[in-house]
């Protein structure tokens, strides 16, 4: 049996009448959600309705040492890094040092931000806290790299290509998760205190909330400052992996400890006050998770993101929550204002086949959080007819590879007689029941969850708050689909058809007209060959693989039509070389469309 799997330990912090132990019932659960779900181990944190923390943890702390986790373990949380930042950015504002309202240009006048809207509707501290912006989300780089040092400067996510800071909508209308919008924040803490955001946001947030045990500050199992209290991320198949510094650390580089996270909880559901004294506006707190600019929130939608958090319907509950993945590690915290309950909960492993979701329905449960069921009256569907067809994302996540969303990102709305389905690429359908007014009611939700509207333009689309899908021709879906397939099968046929000509033809090979396109093939292979046997951190970064791909996959399509060309000066009867021809045909027309969408020559590092 696996050790990894079977380690158990629970401890209780010593603060009488504040942190207790998990109870039993959660414990074993907890247990076996790890095993089944083949994870290393979890941290948790209960908040009750009477401000008691309990911690707990299970599994282990390092599957190749097989050291037990502890509740006082640290962890890295990833995207809950947002969470804490924006309650930074609030504390600045309740101290007048600045307004959620002001333009981003008032404290970072040299940020080359290209919005085309800037005249009416500038770019606001708000919008980049809210995910309304209309920065796409990152690129490879960002993350996959292994150059950033742990005090890299934050301009260096940009500083040599301006154009990512392109807004793609109108800022505050939709919703877009961005992590540079989170990092362009960090950069905007220090603007106005003078000094690195780590610094004063340990100091003057942490410190005061009590959370002594966590930081800003890079934390690594391994080099200079190791902290021997982090738990060892994992990848699939319990691989350990330390943590790596990141270029956009303002928006996932925070180290914590289940008990810290319970007193950061205990905060954000009270008042504002430390000791009775104001730190933090109520009010501003109280926006936390509730979108009302949005056009989904507009429309109906009441689910969105705002201040940090968002608003989340799963389980028959509703609450104010985060999620947050960072190389290694897993967390999701969910607030419930109404009850005065939270939850936290980190996996020191990040697998791309668990199921987390079952271990944020077995902390709801151990809260006994009250469940609601929405009736939805049946409503006529007849005048939505016009929503029926494809949808793409309205805002594509990752710059460059818009077209690839046509590819895989796709959705198709059928109307049904309840409502309608939404069935996306490869994944199951939803079934939305019609509520009036241009309203749906996912299954399992306790309120409207998406909205179909329209834009002035007469462009249609579908909202759940946190998504903006935009219709668009199923023909255009179908015949890019088609030119991938077709360059991907004209690829692999001229791969054959140039190692049974080689084979054949031994050194009259080289006469033959396919040998131009075989060079760059086996460029291509090369490079391939080097990625795979680099790090995969370094996927981002200019590497022999990553160079070779770059000046392979250009040189494909050059090769390809002097291939062409050649078997059109030279015409064959032969099978195979017919064959050769339209399968050169396919790969071009594919090249063609990578070139003409800024996805030829291939850079990782772009």
């Amino acid at each position: 049996m696996n050790y990894r799997l079977i380690a158990l330990l629970l401890t209780s912090t010593p603060l009488p009448g504040v942190v207790a132990q998990v109870p039993d019932p959660v414990q074993q659960p907890m247990h076996a959600l790890l095993q089944e779900q083949e994870l290393t181990g979890a941290v948790w944190t209960v908040r009750e309705a009477d401000s008691s923390i309990k911690t707990g943890s299970a599994g282990v702390k390092n599957a190749a040492t097989g050291e037990a986790l502890r509740p006082t373990d640290k962890v890295h949380i990833g995207s809950i890094t947002k969470t804490v930042l924006a309650t930074g950015i609030l504390r600045l504002a309740s101290e007048g040092k600045l307004s959620l309202e002001d333009p981003l240009s008032m404290y970072l006048p040299h940020i080359p931000i290209i919005n085309p809207w800037e005249a009416r509707h500038p770019l606001r501290i708000r919008h980049l806290l809210d995910h309304t912006s209309g920065l796409s989300d990152l690129r490879l780089w960002h993350f996959f790299s292994t150059t950033p040092s742990p005090t890299e400067p934050l301009k260096a996510f940009y500083e040599n290509d301006p154009a990512l800071l392109r807004v793609q909508a109108q800022p505050g209308t939709v919703f877009s998760y961005s992590n540079m919008g989170y990092t362009l924040l960090g950069m905007v803490v220090e603007a106005v205190v003078q000094q690195p955001y780590e610094a004063y946001l340990d100091e003057h947030l942490l410190k005061p909330l009590g959370m002594h045990q966590s930081t800003f500050r890079f934390v690594s199992q391994e080099g200079e400052g190791a902290d021997p209290a982090l738990a060892m991320g994992h990848l699939d198949g319990a691989v350990p992996h330390p943590a790596v510094a990141i270029y956009l650390r303002p928006a996932g580089q925070f180290t914590t400890t289940a008990h810290d996270m319970g007193l950061f909880m205990r905060f954000l559901l009270g008042n504002g006050q430390l000791e009775g004294v104001p730190f933090i506006e109520e009010s501003l707190l109280k926006q936390m998770g509730s979108a009302t600019a949005t056009l989904a929130a507009q429309k109906g939608v009441a689910y969105g993101y705002s201040l940090g958090a968002y608003r989340r319907d799963r389980h028959g509950v509703v609450g104010v929550a985060h999620s947050g993945n960072v190389l290694g590690y897993r967390a999701f915290m969910c607030l419930f204002p109404d009850e005065g309950k939270a939850f936290f909960i980190a996996h020191n492993m990040d697998s791309e086949t668990a199921d987390y979701e079952q271990f944020n329905s077995l902390m709801i449960r151990q809260l006994k959080i009250s469940q609601k069921a929405f009736v939805a009256k049946a409503q006529p569907v007849a005048g939505l007819e016009p929503w029926q067809g494809f949808y793409l994302p309205q805002l594509t996540k990752v710059e460059p590879f818009r077209l690839l969303d046509y590819a895989l990102s796709h959705a198709r709305l059928v109307l049904t007689d309840s409502g309608a389905s939404l069935a996306p690429f490869q994944k199951q359908a939803r079934e939305l029941r019609y509520a009036g007014a241009h309203l749906f009611v996912a299954e399992g939700r306790t309120a409207p969850s998406h909205a179909f509207y329209t834009s002035e333009a007469g462009e249609y689309f579908i909202t759940d708050g946190i998504s903006t899908l935009q219709k668009v021709s199923g023909i255009k879906i179908l015949l890019v689909t088609a030119s991938l397939m077709l360059g991907t099968l004209g690829l692999m046929y001229i791969l054959f058809s140039a190692l049974y000509q080689a084979f054949r033809f031994g050194g009259r090979f080289r006469t033959q007209p396919i040998v131009w396109v075989s060079g760059a093939l086996l460029m291509v292979l090369a490079a391939l060959g080097a990625l795979l046997a680099q790090p995969f951190m370094a996927l981002g970064d200019k590497t022999i693989g990553s160079l070779l791909l770059a000046l392979g996959s250009g040189l494909l399509l050059l090769l390809s039509s002097v291939s062409l060309f050649q078997y059109i000066l030279h015409p064959r009867s032969t099978f195979y070389q017919k064959a050769d021809v339209v399968a050169l045909c396919c790969l071009l027309q594919c090249l063609l469309l990578l070139l003409v969408n800024g996805l030829l020559p291939l850079r990782l590092w772009a």
